[in-house]
């Protein structure tokens, strides 16, 4: 989906062909131009797929990054790791890869380990050539696939969680998705899965599973998943290190230290059954009316946050109902270029595009020639007016192309077109 790069150029899709060496390029963009001009979170977008946001997909993207920015004090690996190590005296930076290094598949990776489960049910479903396929349809198709996941055992990523009994996060989430009418085949695919999971195994999704759903929605790769979640995850590693260092210096490291040593019958324990006695008790009556008389504005806060969740879910209920009989767009799954999708589609040549070959100079790009081009800048400069033409085009596709573009467009092909000559006749004068 990303802007083609000559194969004689030796950059990367990322900065693009530039001739200045002094000039720092983005997707062949200059910096210095979104600098000031864009948000973090549209220039994160922009580097990882190539182009800006639109409104909807900067904030869709924005609500992704804030719900994994956090980290619950010392008790997930991504905090708790990096304020042990930077208790023993290490800089930042050392501190930080530790708590990147603390990522895994039970933590962090469950993000991409969901986005697979989606990917997969998505192929399975175009497998089945269902024309003229409702969002209802495409819910029930993956809550299908997903039941027979689960009666095979197979243990599904993004739902469920160690520490809490449910994510607050993902109803809040998907609720925002509805008033903003963000809806497409992923998205369904999710509610099937959802609805599976908490039918046959009384399971809700985590952030993972809400979120891996959101970023195939606006096009990422699952191969996005785990950076994007460390990318947010980051800020509060850092504010933990810094308060282990300031403030608490080696406090954290002290408390785990005291704990075998104090408490090692505890520690050494099988926590899936102390945590399952413990959800007993504090679900019993008598452990809630205490709860209750001890501290009240737990107990408000508690209330407070269900009602919510329950007006939540009420709103998505309600909005999934009224879009059941609505036809999806599953062209976005095929991957094919030229298909329109108004959220996941770049504008562009897709990566299996061919570059069409202009008329008149049939066979001028051909490898002997470009073989026998030792000019190394000129060739970038045919690399710079190839890599402006082929942005100019994508800029316009499916926009209608008026004389003054087609004339630009000509130019900058001729102008490439010229320099390689340029190269080849000086390569030839040196050998005469």
């Amino acid at each position: 989906m990303s802007q083609e790069i000559p194969d004689f150029y030796l950059g990367t899709q990322i900065d693009g062909a530039h001739l200045n060496a002094e000039q720092l390029n983005v997707r062949s963009t200059d910096l210095n131009d979104l600098i000031g001009s864009v948000s973090h979170t549209e220039a994160l977008f922009n580097i990882l797929l190539g182009r800006l946001p639109s409104e909807d997909e900067r904030r869709l993207f924005d609500i992704v990054l804030v719900a994994f920015h956090a980290g619950w004090g010392i008790l997930p690996p991504t905090t708790l790791v990096p304020r042990i190590v930077a208790g023993t005296g290490v800089n930042t930076a050392q501190a930080m890869a530790a708590g990147f290094l603390a990522s895994g598949p039970y933590h962090v990776g469950a993000i991409e380990h969901g986005m697979k489960l989606y990917k997969a049910i998505a192929e399975e479903f175009l497998a089945e050539n269902k024309s003229d396929a409702t969002s209802a349809d495409v819910e029930q198709f993956a809550f299908d696939a997903t039941v027979r996941r689960i009666e095979s055992g197979e243990i599904l990523g993004g739902y469920g969680h160690p520490l809490l009994r449910k994510d607050p996060r993902p109803v809040h989430m998907r609720r925002l998705m509805c008033e903003m009418n963000a809806e497409g085949v992923y998205v369904d695919i999710y509610d099937g899965v959802v609805r599976a999971m908490l039918d046959k195994k009384g399971v809700v999704p985590n952030v993972d599973g809400m979120t891996g759903a959101m970023l195939l929605h606006l096009g990422f790769k699952v191969e996005h998943g785990t950076g994007l979640f460390l990318h947010a995850r980051s800020a509060a590693m850092l504010a933990h290190i810094i308060e282990e260092q300031t403030e608490m210096p080696y406090q954290t490291m002290r408390r785990f230290m005291f704990m075998p040593i104090a408490m090692p019958k505890l520690f050494n324990a099988d926590f899936k059954k102390i945590n399952k006695k413990f959800n007993g008790l504090r679900d019993s009556k008598l452990f809630q009316a205490i709860k209750s008389t001890v501290n009240s504005s737990t107990r408000k806060a508690k209330e407070k946050a269900a009602a919510q969740e329950q007006l939540d879910q009420q709103q998505i209920d309600e909005h999934r109902k009224g879009r059941a009989s609505a036809t999806v767009d599953v062209s976005v799954l095929t991957n094919k270029p030229g298909t329109e999708d108004r959220i996941t589609r770049q504008k562009g040549f897709g990566e299996s595009d061919d570059i069409p070959e202009m008329a008149d100079d049939a066979g001028l790009f051909s490898e002997e020639l470009i073989s026998d081009c030792s000019s190394p800048e000129l060739l970038a400069g045919a690399a710079f007016f190839l890599s402006s033409c082929l942005q100019s085009i994508s800029d316009k596709e499916g926009e209608g192309t008026d004389s003054a573009q087609k004339d630009k467009t000509e130019a900058l092909v001729n102008s490439a077109l010229e320099l390689v000559r340029q190269a080849a006749d000086t390569h030839k004068s040196a050998e005469d």
